[in-house]
């Protein structure tokens, strides 16, 4: 009697460790997109440029607060280089990143690819408005 009860007791115990929560499905590990992201190039419609004159400093930076900034150049190839650099503030709900700009409004991004060292980005939504298939730009960036 005492064997039926204790496999009975492991069966259940097995159960019961093999089970997760399903809060746990909407978190994920923001910590890889956390760092300064140094534009690679940037792909439109499948031919990948590479970034040029200013261009090469141009970075996206996602503080762990969730606040970042990002640098870009006035003119590609205005010398000497002049930057805007534009904080916002972003969240991020599996692939999903969503950027606010103040008075420039809300961005909506996909990740296709990201590693220690490598993030693919996409804009797929400004304000609200999808971003038309042909006119996405993969943006490129290395750590």
């Amino acid at each position: 009697m005492k064997k039926p009860k204790l496999l009975f007791g492991i069966l259940i115990g097995f159960l019961i460790l093999s089970c997760s929560s399903d809060d746990d499905s909407n978190n994920t590990n923001q910590d890889d997109l956390v760092g300064t992201w140094n534009l690679i190039s940037i792909e439109n419609q499948g031919i990948d440029n590479i970034v040029i004159d200013c261009q090469t400093e141009q970075n996206i930076i996602y503080n762990s607060n969730n606040s970042g900034t990002e640098k870009a150049p006035e003119e590609i190839s205005q010398t000497p280089c002049e930057f805007n650099t534009v904080p916002f503030s972003w969240t991020r709900n599996g692939n999903q990143v969503t950027i606010t700009v103040d008075q420039e409004g809300t961005f909506v991004n996909e990740i296709l690819l990201i590693t220690e060292n490598n993030l693919e980005i996409v804009v797929t939504e400004m304000n609200g408005t999808p971003v038309p298939q042909n006119e996405q730009e993969i943006f490129k960036y290395e750590k």
